[in-house]
């Protein structure tokens, strides 16, 4: 796949990340916040596509590391967790239709 040199650059180009202003003023280390939208870059810092995407190798370790602890757990506890649904819906179906029995019982 080719990649034209001005796509290059707009991948590796460091933007807002809350509304994608990508001007001359982001890339300034003294600037604390976005001149759009007034972020804060404190808690928000500016990154680029590729830094978003995990494409640059020194920006991809904390997202990767992020990514991992949100994996889903192993497939033996999704099947632990489907058998316990299946018992409580069971149950539950099972005590509904009793109380409904009861109810249609004639008194004496």
């Amino acid at each position: 796949m080719l990649i034209r040199s001005s796509d290059r650059s707009r991948l590796h180009r460091r933007q807002c990340v809350a509304c994608g202003y990508s001007g001359q003023f982001v890339d300034r280390p003294s600037q604390s916040h976005c001149p759009r939208c007034a972020c804060d870059f404190a808690v928000r810092p500016p990154k680029s596509y590729a830094e978003m995407e995990g494409l640059e190798p020194g920006a991809g370790g904390r997202s990767l590391a992020r990514a991992r602890a949100f994996n889903e757990p192993p497939r033996e506890w999704r099947l632990v967790e489907r058998w316990l649904v299946f018992v409580f819906l069971l149950s539950v179906a099972a005590v509904s239709m009793l109380a409904i029995a009861i109810a249609t019982m004639p008194l004496r």
